[in-house]
């Protein structure tokens, strides 16, 4: 080629390349000489790249005409550098083509890494879990996330160009704006307000406002806004739980469920009514464990029942004795519940609530002090109840039933002396002895009503024996009595008169309200009790709604207290009764 041509080559600007149709370098200018890609005249251009971009080089240089403007440029991989062709369309009239060169890699590695942050920075922006915004320097968005959208469920169409205070609850737009200039200085500022969304409800924000500064220069404004609505719920719920147990009288203790051997459980939390039922202050006792109440009266048995329910995860409620931190002793009512394992910490607790019941358990022993008090008292008056029934039935049967048996008797021998009195007076006389014999039996029932003597002389089985031969006799159902097989009777005394009492008044029971027709007395001795079983078959009763009235089984359940016995009443209503008590056999009134 000649100098003039030479000439016109390197005048081009850029790296210049002139191939023939083989892909051999014909001419180039200094500027393609100084490429690091080999390039050399009168060598092959194509030897140096591989195999696809060699098909595609002489693809465009064997081409005739004018090549498309689409295939005009492509990009080569020589020595692991990037360069770009640009073909000139029309080939020269010799078949050569000039080719522009240039490398590429620092741009295209520059280019890949501006793609990169881009892409890093949208998806930062796109995917962020809070909403995300972008202002333009007069506070209006520009650009927002989805998270944004679902915030203040406007779309983004509906909310670009607006500005961002306008969803802002009047009273926390000052605010907005403070931290807005802030940021327009160059400083980053926060602050929290209500935002008011499409479906008129309100949320909490907490807003971030951030200077975008490009060269030194601060050229608009990211905001970052965090729904916080269920977080200052669950902190105003936990304030409002705080001064609701702050407040609360009882004592509410959690502790850790391990170990239950000593030391014991750790106690993590504590409310103030420790301090107010202990002397303890709270922190005292955090990090401390549930023994640190205990002391000398403290019932082991009661410890090992609370134990045991705490092993099986079972709830558990008790009464021991605890300390305050003086010494002093108090009454504590304890109910544990186990609380399930707490999914983001994997641990399990124990809440308890105590309560202090000493003014309780006060008043509860002075009203069985009273209790055994009127008990005494009814005892002393049954006792003399009895004597005075034993007194007036001896009486009756003694003295008023032989005056009476002697003025029959006299009377008779005065009518026998007396032949000729005439028949109608003899008749007369005859009546008024007929009384005498019935007045003498309405003595000897009165007696034996008040006080049977073969209760006293036979003992408790002659006298039941009698009494419901009696009742079988004037009554409408059948009596069954199955006394105890095994031998000798062993009650006696006031046990047995408390069982005599406790027959006649089950008895006066069914003959009352029953309607049965067939009552069973069973009667046995063992173990050093004696009990007595009423049952029938009757219409029942529901003992759940026997009220104060009835007296019976009122006068029947007291005498079994008095002698520190066991009564069962089981009944249903079509389904009969049945009526069981049991009494110690050597046990007395003042016992």
């Amino acid at each position: 080629m000649g100098s003039e041509a030479r000439i016109s080559v390197d005048a081009l600007p850029g790296a210049l390349l002139r191939l023939g149709p083989d892909g051999h370098i014909i001419d180039l200018n200094e500027t393609a000489e100084r490429l690091s890609c080999c390039c050399e005249q009168d060598t092959s251009f194509a030897d140096c790249l591989n195999d696809a971009d060699r098909c595609e080089l002489e693809w465009r240089l064997s081409s005739k005409g004018k090549l498309p403007t689409e295939d005009c440029e492509f990009e080569v991989t020589i020595d692991d550098r990037l360069y770009r062709l640009q073909f000139a369309r029309s080939t020269n009239p010799d078949g050569s083509r000039f080719i522009q060169i240039a490398d590429i890699s620092e741009y295209r590695s520059l280019s890949e890494r501006v793609a990169f942050n881009e892409q890093r920075y949208r998806s930062l922006f796109a995917q962020n879990p809070d909403a995300v915004c972008r202002l333009d320097l007069n506070g209006r968005l520009v650009e927002v996330n989805h998270c944004t959208e679902h915030l203040t469920g406007y779309s983004a169409n509906q909310l670009l160009r607006h500005h961002w205070d306008s969803i802002v609850e009047e009273p926390d737009r000052e605010a907005a704006k403070e931290c807005f200039e802030a940021a327009l200085d160059g400083n980053p500022a926060g602050y929290v307000c209500k935002v008011r969304n499409s479906d008129n409800q309100k949320a909490i924000a907490q807003v971030t406002y951030m200077p975008i500064v490009v060269k030194d220069e601060v050229v608009g404004v990211f905001g970052v806004a965090q729904d916080k609505t269920e977080s200052y719920k669950l902190e105003e719920s936990q304030r409002l739980l705080q001064a609701c147990m702050s407040q609360i009288q009882d004592v509410i203790i959690i502790t850790e469920t391990d170990p239950l051997d000593p030391p014991g459980p750790r106690i993590v939390y504590v409310n103030e009514g420790v301090e107010r039922m202990t002397g303890y202050r709270p922190d005292e006792v955090l990090g401390n464990n549930p023994r640190m109440f205990q002391g000398p009266d403290t019932d082991n048995k009661t410890l090992r029942r609370i134990r045991k329910s705490l092993e099986h995860g079972r709830p558990v409620k008790e009464v021991v004795v605890n300390y305050c931190k003086d010494g002093v002793p108090f009454w504590n009512e304890i109910e544990i519940v186990p609380i399930p394992t707490m999914r983001n910490t994997g641990r399990s607790y124990f809440a308890a609530v105590q309560r202090d019941i000493t003014v309780t358990k006060q008043r509860e022993a002075k009203l069985r002090h009273s209790e055994e008090e009127l008990r005494r008292l009814s005892r002393a008056q049954e006792g003399i109840l009895e004597q005075e029934r034993r007194r007036i039935a001896r009486d009756l049967h003694d003295e008023l039933g032989q005056t009476l048996t002697a003025l029959k008797l006299e009377l008779g021998v005065a009518v026998k002396e007396m032949a000729d009195l005439p028949k109608q007076h003899r008749m007369r006389l005859d009546n008024a002895i007929d009384h005498f014999d019935a007045a003498v039996e309405k003595v000897r029932e009165i007696s034996a009503n008040l006080r049977p003597p073969m209760l006293d002389d036979l003992g408790f089985e002659a006298a039941a024996e009698w009494f419901l031969e009696r009742c079988a006799g004037r009554e409408k159902f059948k009596v069954q009595w199955n006394p105890d097989p095994a031998g000798e009777c062993l009650v006696a005394g006031e046990v047995a008169t408390a069982l005599f009492r406790i027959l006649q008044e089950c008895m006066t029971n069914v003959t009352r309200h029953s309607r049965a027709s067939h009552v069973k007395v069973r009667y046995w001795e063992q173990g050093g009790l004696g009990t007595l079983e009423v049952s029938d078959d009757g219409v029942g009763f529901d003992p759940g709604k026997v009220g104060a009235s009835s007296f019976g089984l009122v006068g029947i359940r007291e005498r079994v207290v008095m002698f520190r016995g066991d009564m069962v009443v089981e009944s249903a209503r079509g389904k009969g009764t049945r009526i069981q008590v049991e009494l110690p056999l050597g046990r007395k009134l003042d016992d």
